[in-house]
């Protein structure tokens, strides 16, 4: 009986120990950190989708060709008619050339300009060719994204070559010339541009020949007008978004 309660009471003994330690590792383990706190995904702002182009004209070195119709009427602001000879006839034909320069101020452009118109349909001798060259100024209103509307101003020389329209021999006709168009222009591609205008022209000019009914020198000053339509491809660098 003795050792039967030794050994109950050994047996208590090491139970109590038991729990003790268990009570002292619980109290001493480290308790586990909280997840760091997490900012919720934003998405980046996205780029406003443009054009290649932003649908505008851009660039600084212009190269401009163009082509259309025209219809020139030599003395339109009072005739003029040498002896013998009707007044110079109101004639149509094709009108051709191009344009280089500059865009300077964003929408403003200025640079030279070559255009000959020829009259080649004409009644026998009256056939001829009308050659302008001079300044080139044109604005484009670019704050219209994808139609630009524009106008032209041209500044010049002219002269009529290869024959004359009023029956005169040795001739020498060259003058003025004042351009004024408006019209649309429309961005194709970040380097290119295509544009349509109408152009109103003043042509002054002072003529020069031999009449042919008294061999005198002829000499006058002439108003005619010509009316052209006019489709120009422009090219143009430098200056150009990349992107």
């Amino acid at each position: 009986m003795k050792h039967f309660a030794v050994g109950v009471m050994a047996l208590g003994l090491v139970v109590a120990t038991t729990a003790s330690a268990q009570d002292k590792a619980g109290a001493e383990a480290p308790k586990s950190e909280a997840p760091p706190e997490t900012t919720p995904y934003k998405e980046a702002p996205q780029e406003e989708k443009r054009s290649p182009y932003y649908k505008k004209v851009q660039g600084w070195l212009w190269f401009e060709g163009f082509i259309g119709p025209s219809a020139y009427d030599p003395d339109k602001f009072g005739g003029l008619s040498v002896q013998g000879s009707p007044n110079a006839p109101r004639l149509n034909g094709p009108q051709f050339g191009f344009a280089v320069g500059t865009a300077f101020g964003g929408p403003f452009f200025l640079g030279a300009y070559y255009r000959q118109a020829n009259y080649t349909d004409a009644p026998p001798g009256l056939a001829y060719k009308l050659m302008k060259v001079g300044l080139d100024m044109q604005g484009n209103l670019r704050f219209i994204p994808y139609v630009h509307p524009m106008f032209r101003l041209d500044i010049g020389y002219a002269r009529t070559f290869s024959g004359n329209p009023y029956g005169l021999s040795n001739t020498d006709v060259d003058g003025l010339d004042f351009t004024l168009g408006v019209g649309i222009r429309v961005p194709l591609v970040r380097w290119m541009s295509l544009a349509a205008t109408f152009d109103w022209s003043f042509v002054g000019l002072s003529v020069r020949g031999d009449d042919p009914n008294t061999g005198d020198r002829f000499r006058s000053w002439i108003g005619g007008q010509q009316l052209a339509f006019t489709i120009a491809l422009t090219f143009h660098f430098i200056g150009v978004r990349k992107n």
